[in-house]
């Protein structure tokens, strides 16, 4: 930290002294924005979000970390790659040790509420954060987390891969609370509706009343370049453009004829 205050002058030279109370002339220039300085002053802000330091200082977790590093770099010890490997994974058992007590315990249950929330009483276990994050809103932040399920929300985690009784499940599975009755039905009113509509994507279709002939035109391996796949007993979706669609056709031996859109 001595060495990176040092590489970080708090003014460049030649400025005025400081004022008598010992802070900063406000007509001093502004320090040097060299690229050293600015990456000495990034090293010590990253440095304290990180919790290696904390109000300047080294914390003791910190500490730890950095003993790992203290060793295996003088004379005759630059080839002792295993060595060092080794004492830095014992400095972050270390200092892992140290930091625990400090750090709250993720919980893998939150407290389900009959107003269609969801309270985390503390942080949460990545993988229950994770699923929670896609299948309700998070409300507020603070000690606890609360969480609100909306018919959109619900929506997100069906688009996901979910299902209702997945969904079911995984409440009764985390809450330390019976699911309440307004959720099962928000869940199961969204899942009755998910779904009847889909969306896809077709470049071009073809139409015909005769569906024994769109049924040959599946059947021919030459067709399988314009990805077919039928929508309707008399219409068929084609990923292929109308332009690649219609002399596809035509070099299968058809006849087709072009379509406006109106």
């Amino acid at each position: 930290l001595s060495r990176l205050r040092w590489e970080r002058p708090s003014a460049s030279r030649g400025s005025r002294p400081a004022t008598p109370d010992g802070a900063a002339n406000p007509s001093d220039p502004p320090p040097p924005q060299d690229l050293r300085s600015r990456i000495a002053q990034w090293t010590l802000n990253e440095a304290e979000l990180l919790g290696v330091t904390g109000r300047g200082a080294v914390s003791s977790h910190g500490r730890a970390l950095l003993s790992g590093h203290d060793h295996g770099h003088g004379p005759g010890h630059g080839s002792d790659s295993e060595g060092t490997a080794a004492e830095q994974s014992l400095a972050a058992a270390r200092a892992a040790r140290l930091l625990a007590p400090l750090l709250p315990e993720p919980l893998d249950h939150v407290l389900l509420q009959a107003d269609l929330t969801a309270v985390a009483p503390g942080p949460l276990e990545r993988p229950l954060a994770d699923a929670l994050a896609v299948l309700a809103d998070v409300e507020s932040k603070g000690g606890a987390t609360v969480y609100r399920f909306t018919p959109g929300s619900v929506r997100r985690a069906l688009d996901a891969g979910q299902s209702a009784s997945d969904l079911h499940a995984f409440l009764a599975a985390h809450s330390r609370t019976p699911v309440p009755q307004p959720l099962a039905y928000l869940i199961d009113d969204v899942a009755r509706k998910h779904g009847h509509l889909r969306i896809g994507a077709a470049s071009a279709y073809v139409r015909c009343d005769d569906e024994a002939l769109l049924n040959e035109i599946l059947a021919d391996k030459r067709a399988q370049s314009l990805r077919l796949r039928r929508l309707a007993p008399t219409v068929l979706a084609a990923q292929a453009d109308p332009g690649t669609l219609l002399d596809g056709l035509r070099a299968m031996g058809f006849a087709p004829a072009a379509e406006s859109a109106e």
